[in-house]
């Protein structure tokens, strides 16, 4: 079930947003790999999550910080500046990044089709 509507979002969404969802892909499995090794600080290095394909910005959340982020599909972390207020806008900033919500309607639906922490209940045929 989740698998089939994955690959249908993925057909129709926009380039941006795409970009966005692998980067989080990515900072997840950073994430972890973190929180296994010993010693390995309180802030999370991670790479900017905006829609462009060319921005190697990194980001230095802590841990809390990284969560409530994380605690909606469609939220990202960003450097400063770096939303496009044409599909997301900015919830929160400080120092060293903001928080966008992702509001454009085939893009906020492919980011919470793509959230890796949403949980599809596969259904096995009887």
């Amino acid at each position: 079930m989740g698998r089939s509507i994955r690959k249908q979002g993925l057909a129709h969404a926009p380039r941006e947003a795409e970009q966005q969802c692998d980067v989080r892909d990515a900072n997840e499995a950073v994430s972890v790999l973190q929180l296994a090794l010993a010693g390995c600080g309180e802030r999370l290095a991670l790479r900017c999550e905006c829609g462009d394909a060319a921005c190697t910005a990194h980001l230095s959340l802590t841990r809390g910080e990284y969560e409530a982020v994380r605690a909606h599909g469609s939220h990202f972390a960003v450097g400063l500046n770096h939303e496009n207020p044409e599909n997301a806008c900015v919830l929160s900033e400080n120092t060293y990044f903001e928080v966008i919500d992702v509001i454009a309607g085939d893009s906020r639906y492919h980011v919470l089709a793509r959230n890796p922490r949403h949980l599809w209940i596969e259904r096995s045929a009887p």
